[in-house]
Parts: structure tokens; sequence; C-alpha cells
């Protein structure tokens, strides 16, 4: 009865998950939707095995062993895909690599402390199946790595929370692997195109209002979260813009503390801005009834 129940869960998360992929998400995004994919999956499942139990011991293994570290690992992976992500450096790729490279440090150091029942879980031994995955027969000493089964002993067992963080591991670490060669391919076409960019931004575009002006635009677009879901510097969005507009902001901070400080009128330029587009569309609404 739970087993295939819990095996539909399973494969329902699954299709979401191939469907959220096809929709072509910002990571961020993305992985922030498949994080609530998988914890609604995980205590569906954790409802189903509460309300029906094992039939006997070798369906409770098989249960903690294989069905909910599956789905408890990509509810790992995916929170870790988050992390990273928004941690990730917006800058050199050198700098990201290094960032990258961590990253992945971290995972063979998990590795590394639970080798010996990594060893035994890659190998598919079995002999300790009724110590690791068995719920009355958990033994634990209290560890960052055990606070699920304190927290939640009647739904997990000394090991299956061991098995979901090696299963996300090795799938963080193929993603991780992945960016990584991104960088490097970034790295050798930048060779190529940089004459291109330069080309490009020694076109002739100017900023012809005042540098004040500037500053509160970005600070508005800024604030917005329009660009990169707002994971960028606002110092690197000015010195895009400064480069793209051929102008010189200088000390932008100063400038939006003196912003602050003004008795009325604090968005003075968009307030203008705003103004002004909503004239344009009066004329042209009015252009379309004559």
């Amino acid at each position: 009865m739970y087993r295939n129940e819990c095996l539909k869960i399973s494969k329902e998360l699954d299709e979401k998950l191939i469907e959220l992929k096809s929709e072509s998400y910002h990571i961020l995004k993305y992985s922030e939707k498949a994080v609530a994919y998988c914890k609604s999956a995980l205590l569906e499942i954790r409802s189903v095995v509460l309300k029906n139990g094992f039939d006997n011991q070798k369906d409770e293994i098989e249960f903690f062993k294989n069905i909910k570290p599956k789905i408890y690992g990509n509810l790992i992976y995916y929170t870790n895909i988050f992390s990273v992500e928004t941690n990730r450096p917006n800058s050199s790729v050198e700098v990201q690599q290094k960032y990258l490279i961590l990253e992945l440090d971290k995972i063979q150091t998990y590795f590394h402390d639970n080798l010996e029942f990594y060893q035994y879980y890659l190998c598919q031994t079995t002999n300790l199946d009724d110590h690791y995955f068995v719920r009355e027969m958990a033994e634990i000493r209290p560890s960052i790595g055990s606070l699920h089964f304190l927290i939640d002993p009647i739904f997990s067992t000394s090991h299956d929370h061991t098995v979901a963080v090696i299963t996300a591991y090795n799938m963080l670490s193929v993603y991780l692997n992945k960016e990584l060669e991104k960088l490097v391919s970034k790295c050798d076409k930048c060779d190529n195109v940089e004459n291109e960019e330069e080309d490009f931004f020694d076109f002739e575009l100017y900023w012809t209002d005042s540098k004040v002006a500037l500053i509160e635009m970005i600070y508005g677009i800024h604030s917005t979260k329009a660009i990169n879901h707002g994971n960028i510097d606002i110092k690197v969005l000015a010195n895009v813009l400064e480069k793209l507009l051929h102008i010189d902001l200088g000390d932008i901070y100063h400038a939006f503390a003196e912003m602050r400080l003004r008795k009325k009128d604090r968005t003075k330029f968009i307030d203008y801005l705003k103004n002004r587009l909503l004239d344009r569309m009066d004329d042209a609404d009015q252009r379309e009834l004559t």
C-alpha cells in the first residue's frame, strides 16, 4: 500500500522537475520552485508512511534506504543550488572558478568524513541495513548530521539523511563541474570577442542629463531587482552604464545620501520620467482618435 503511493509521488515529482527545467527559468527561480516541489513531495510520503506503516522490516529498510533519500536528496540538491548561486560572486571568471572549486572541496570533505558509510553504500552492502535504516534500531550520538533524526525520529533513521546527502552531493558535483566548464569556455571566447566588445562600447551613446538623474535611475532599477533578480552589486551596475553612456558618475553613494536629504522631490527624475511617458501615451491616444 505505502510503496505504490510513495512511488507515485516520487514519479510525479520527477515529472514536475522535468517540466520545470523545460520552462527556462533563471537558476534562482528554478531552484526555488524545485525546492517547493521537493518539500511538498517529502511531506506527502511522510503522511503516507505515518498513516499506513510498514508490513515488515524489509519494507522499512527499502523505504529509508531508497525511496525517501531520492526525494530528500533532490530537496538537498536544489537547496544547495539556490545557496551556491545566491552567494556566487558577480566577478571575474577567475574569482568564480575559485568559488566553485571551494564548493567542490566541501563535497569531497563530506565524502571523506563519511568514507566508511560511503563505501558501504556504494558497494550496495546490506549486512548493516537493519542498523542504518530501521528507526527503533538507530543509536544516535548528537551531531549536525543527525539533527534531522532527533527532530523527527518517527520519520528518520540514523543514515537515511546521509544517503540523501550523498545523492544530492553527487548531483551537485556534476552541476559545479559543468559550471566550471562554462567558465573555461567563456574564458576561451573572451579573446575572440574582445575587439567586438570594444567596438560596441565605442558606439556614440552619451548621457545628456545630469549625473544625479542617472544615479537616481540606477538606484531605482537596482531597488526593483529587475537585473539578475537583484544579484548584482549597485557599483557594478553603475560601472556598466558609465562605460556604455560615456560618463563618470563619481561617488554614487555620496550622491544617494544627498538625494535622501531632499525635503521634497526625492525621486525628481523618476517622477519626471513617469510624467513624460504618460504624456507620450496621451498624445498617442489623441492621434488615434483624430
